[in-house]
């Protein structure tokens, strides 16, 4: 198999018009540029270059190779482009992805001149979509380690209790975890991510409450709490336009700490130059605290 590398350097020699000429345009030494010539010169089982005084010049088998050897590396420089030059393709869980990365989405392209396909799903189908190879990079609300991928921790985000405006609940600062038992809690059943958190963090309290499922996504759930058929937990990234518009009232549960640790996922041997690694980079320099 021909080396790219050697072929390289074969043409940067005949486009140069000489081995030390060649050593300067790719600032390598003249010793490596014969080196390099003569691996490709056993490759292909010829001479390829003709020494004459004060230049070179192709042997007539180095000319019927030189047109082959500009396409290789056309076609490899192409080839590159296409892969590693292409969109960073990103899956996210579906609250991550609505209401979380637009921003870093936009500031990441904007400097870094990458252009993102995001796809936004179920956490379960986030990860197979990364698994599969369908997806670069993914960020999900929770995460269970997998051979051959790595996590790196994101954006810590509050779970807040939603209620309507006309609610009880709205002139409150805060609610207790044991005030919810006996409310329509929309969402949180288990299996999900929200579930999972409240019976890790809230104990007993956790398998007391009445939770109903089958809502789908957190917009039905807003919409569902707006109109007074119950409260729900969410993130309070989630939120935060309807809070402001004040058609949401949202409350800290007060003596219990419920966060979800968003968590960047990729494969471990993803390359150092990649646009993903790039993207993580990125996103966990903006994330961190500012001295």
């Amino acid at each position: 198999m021909l080396n790219l590398h050697h072929t390289r350097t074969f043409l940067a020699v005949v486009d140069a018009g000489g081995f030390r000429a060649a050593s300067r345009v790719l600032d390598t030494a003249p010793s490596t540029i014969l080196d390099h010539v003569g691996q490709l010169e056993a490759e292909l089982g010829t001479s390829l270059i003709m020494r004459r005084r004060g230049y070179v010049q192709p042997t007539p088998q180095g000319a019927a190779f030189l047109p082959l050897a500009r396409a290789l590396v056309a076609t490899a420089e192409h080839a590159h482009a296409v892969v590693a030059g292409g969109p960073l393709r990103l899956a996210a869980s579906s609250n991550i992805g609505t209401y979380m990365l637009q921003t870093p989405l936009a500031d990441f392209s904007r400097n870094h001149g990458s252009h993102v396909d995001l796809w936004i799903g179920s956490n379960p189908a986030t990860f197979d979509r990364l698994s599969q190879g369908a997806a670069d990079i993914a960020i999900m609300e929770f995460w269970q380690p997998s051979d051959g991928f790595e996590a790196h921790d994101w954006l810590s985000e509050e779970l807040v209790v939603i209620v309507a405006p006309s609610h009880p609940f709205a002139e409150r600062t805060g609610v207790r975890a044991e005030e919810l038992i006996g409310e329509r809690l929309l969402g949180g059943e288990r299996g999900t991510g929200t579930g999972t958190l409240l019976r890790k963090r809230l104990g007993p309290v956790a398998a007391r409450l009445s939770t109903v499922d089958g809502f789908g996504n957190t917009e039905a759930v807003k919409r569902a709490v707006r109109a007074g058929l119950g409260i729900s937990l969410v993130m309070r990234a989630s939120v935060v336009d309807e809070v402001a518009a004040g058609t949401l009232v949202a409350l800290p549960i007060e003596g219990a700490k419920l966060f979800k640790e968003t968590k960047i996922v990729l494969r471990r041997d993803m390359p150092g130059s990649s646009a993903a690694r790039r993207f993580l980079d990125h996103v966990t320099a903006a994330s961190r605290p500012q001295p």
